[in-house]
């Protein structure tokens, strides 16, 4: 199994900004001691839109070797020019300053819409051809219907080599029999290893992730005390207890969530509230609900 912990790049879609450096030395370092494999720092865009360090604030907190975990990124490809020579070049751009970062970043995750899966061919092979690993996160994919999840999985099968296949429950809407369906057509269609990325809009996000792993997902997604947008993801300290580490093993991870991450959640309040329950089950994104209170 491998666990990817994405706090950082889910407290920054949260809050909007970089997290504090002393947050981030000190995550860092109880990643370390729990063995968390990939840790994903943040999400990069071209610099030619956004000029500057891919990730500010992060990247400069502390030096390479104290850390033992790979590091990743995420790349979203809408966000990049549609025509392949625009896609290639932006994530050359990219790639060019992913290159000189203190925390040596070895993946990038390339999200795209399940329904336009194209549009991650360019960047994912001019990523392999610098040296990085590379995993697609298919967004949105439990609304793909069966004649659109089987396109949608012939696309990926014909990417080429990837280190992992993510299916992201974007709107928090996955049931666990809907999970179990996924995994196993993503397994028989696309020779490369499954992860889950749950929402908890239901209150399922813990539950989807080891329902997945039941099914032979082998990377798993999740965020300290299940930080980010909305309802937040799978929580890394659960999951933790879930898959055997002791009280002893987690408390320098329950004195973080004490000493940073409670604060943040008291500040920004990400939880399964009325919206986000309701968007779950309707499919939907949050901001599409209305009259009823975030508490």
């Amino acid at each position: 199994m491998t666990l990817l912990d994405c706090t950082l790049r889910t407290s920054g879609q949260l809050t909007g900004g970089a997290p504090s450096p002393q947050l981030v030395t000190d995550y860092l370092a109880v990643c370390a001691r729990l063995g968390i494999d990939v840790i994903e720092l943040g999400r990069v865009h071209d610099p030619a839109d956004r000029p500057g360090a891919p990730l500010p604030g992060i990247f400069p907190t502390a030096p390479a070797d104290r850390y033992g975990p790979r590091f990743a990124v995420m790349l979203d490809a809408a966000e990049l020019p549609t025509s392949t020579a625009g896609a290639a070049a932006a994530t050359d751009r990219i790639t060019h300053l992913l290159a000189g970062t203190p925390l040596p970043v070895g993946l990038v995750r390339v999200s795209v819409r399940y329904d336009q899966v194209a549009r991650a061919a360019a960047p994912l092979d001019r990523l392999r051809e610098a040296g990085f690993g590379v995993c697609l996160c298919l967004a949105e994919i439990d609304l793909a219907s069966y004649p659109e999840l089987d396109r949608c999985l012939a696309d990926t099968a014909s990417l080429g080599p990837l280190d992992a296949v993510f299916l992201v429950d974007s709107l928090g809407s996955l049931r666990p029999e809907r999970v179990i369906e996924l995994v196993q057509s993503t397994r028989a269609a696309v020779p490369a290893p499954v992860g889950i990325h749950a929402h908890d809009n239901q209150g399922f996000a813990l539950h989807n992730t080891m329902v997945a792993r039941s099914a032979g997902a082998t990377w798993q997604d999740a965020a300290v005390h299940g930080i980010g947008p909305g309802a937040g993801v799978t929580r890394t300290e659960q999951l933790l207890a879930l898959l055997g580490a002791t009280p002893d093993d987690l408390n320098p991870l329950l004195e973080l969530i004490a000493t940073h991450f409670a604060p943040l959640k008291r500040r920004y309040g990400w939880e399964a509230g009325p919206r986000q329950v309701m968007a779950g089950l309707a499919r939907i994104p949050v901001a599409s609900v209305r009259g009823l209170d975030t508490h």
